[in-house]
């Protein structure tokens, strides 16, 4: 229903128009080996994979489906959030990490850009979006339940983080892929490894200064961060693979990438399961507790 819903109110009423009459103007968004991906095409391909239906949409993007048409590229970024706001979700999340405090460097709320992607920081910087004020792992929210960001405390994959509060909340929770794979950026696989209190990360505190509108202090974090000894392995793309082959993910070619949609709950389980399985299965060998080493010496990471 277009009536109710707490994006819809965020809908300018052209864009009100072009969705109650599900007639979207076509307008070409990438050019790719198999052909012209449009707004239409894409919101068609989302629906697919019944990313409409959820009441939380928590999106990593790529954007990697061709080379841009002929927008611009605030017309682009503008249009795939149209299109996406089309799906009529009550709310609509995305990264925008900095991992300032790792880098040693400050956290301005209002104008630290992320590196999650283009289409994440021109969304951080809508006047509809809400910021969480983590100088970790910020996470931008548009829609009904600002709680997911407003109502979090210092550790990002910790209890009462963004994650933590997804995972308990009595809802829908679906997280989409805009183009990259599972395996690339599930962020949400750190938080279970949090709760599961896997051997091969340790809680790290991190300090530096915050910057909220004209307020300026200094604060200290949490961050579950591997053992600097400990890389990741092959176990990503393999969970993934499960996913898919289980039904649990739902994949929609589009242009040059793809489309994936998971559920929170049910790739929660999954993610345990492989995990009890072996202690080990998502990093590049067996942990040896003997040999653990807490050194960090990050210039710009970009990743948990």
């Amino acid at each position: 229903m277009l009536n109710g819903s707490p994006v819809n109110i965020l809908l300018s009423t052209a864009e009100q128009l072009v969705i109650k009459t599900n007639n979207m103007a076509e307008t070409v968004l990438f050019n790719s080996k198999d052909g012209k991906v449009t707004n239409g095409g894409l919101l068609d391909a989302l629906r697919s994979i019944d990313a409409h239906k959820a009441d939380v949409l928590y999106i990593h993007t790529a954007l990697n489906f061709g080379v841009p048409g002929d927008l611009r590229k605030k017309e682009l970024l503008e249009a795939i959030y149209i299109t996406l706001k089309a799906l009529q979700v009550d709310t609509i999340m995305f990264p925008t990490y900095t991992f300032s405090f790792c880098n040693g460097v400050g956290f301005n709320v209002q104008n630290s850009k992320t590196q999650m992607g283009i289409l994440n920081d021109f969304i951080r910087q809508k006047e509809e979006a809400i910021r969480s004020v983590d100088p970790l792992m910020s996470n931008v929210l548009i829609g009904k339940h600002t709680e997911l960001v407003t109502k979090i405390e210092k550790c990002p994959v910790g209890e009462n983080s963004t994650f933590d509060l997804l995972h308990k909340a009595h809802l829908k929770i679906k997280f989409l892929f805009l183009g990259p794979r599972i395996g690339d950026c599930f962020t949400f696989m750190h938080y279970i490894e949090e709760r599961e209190n896997v051997p091969y990360r340790y809680r790290r505190t991190f300090t530096g200064e915050i910057t909220d509108d004209d307020k300026v202090y200094t604060d200290s974090y949490e961050l579950f961060v591997r053992y600097s000894n400990v890389f990741p392995g092959p176990g990503s793309y393999i969970y993934e693979n499960i996913l898919l082959e289980k039904g649990i993910a739902k994949r929609k070619r589009i242009g040059d990438s793809a489309i994936t949609i998971v559920e929170e709950q049910p790739a929660y389980d999954c993610f345990v399961d492989l995990l009890h399985l072996s202690p080990s299965f998502y990093i590049s060998e067996p942990f040896d507790e003997k040999s653990k080493t807490t050194g960090f010496d990050v210039k710009n990471m970009v990743a948990l």
